[in-house]
């Protein structure tokens, strides 16, 4: 019994130092937003790529990230190559851009 009090304590304090360490991440770094028009997605790996008026932009999306498409939520699996988005994001200490929010900005068929 005193081996899974064990265990538990453990992943609960990886947890939680984990989740503290993320927000502190997220605290230290300005968050931007850019618009730009998909130009890939991996469901997999959990990355979007868009082009830019600057370049190409490539961008992690942890599990969870809000996605919207006018009012109603969508997944990362309904945003496709050609649709224009605008995307909130920070640039992570390992210099990787991490999504906070993403906006298919696409035109819905009425």
């Amino acid at each position: 019994m005193n081996k899974h009090k064990i265990i538990f304590s453990l992943l609960m304090s990886t947890f939680m130092v984990t989740a503290g360490y993320c927000q502190k991440d997220l605290e230290s770094h300005q968050t931007n937003t850019v618009s730009g028009t998909v130009t890939e997605t991996d469901y997999v790996g959990s990355t979007v790529n868009i082009k830019t008026d600057n370049g190409p932009m490539a961008f992690y999306v942890p599990t969870g990230v809000n996605i919207v498409l006018e009012t109603r939520d969508i997944t990362l699996t309904d945003i496709k190559q050609g649709d224009p988005v605008t995307i909130q994001y920070y640039t992570s200490s390992l210099s990787k851009n991490v999504v906070l929010s993403i906006v298919d900005n696409k035109p819905i068929a009425r």
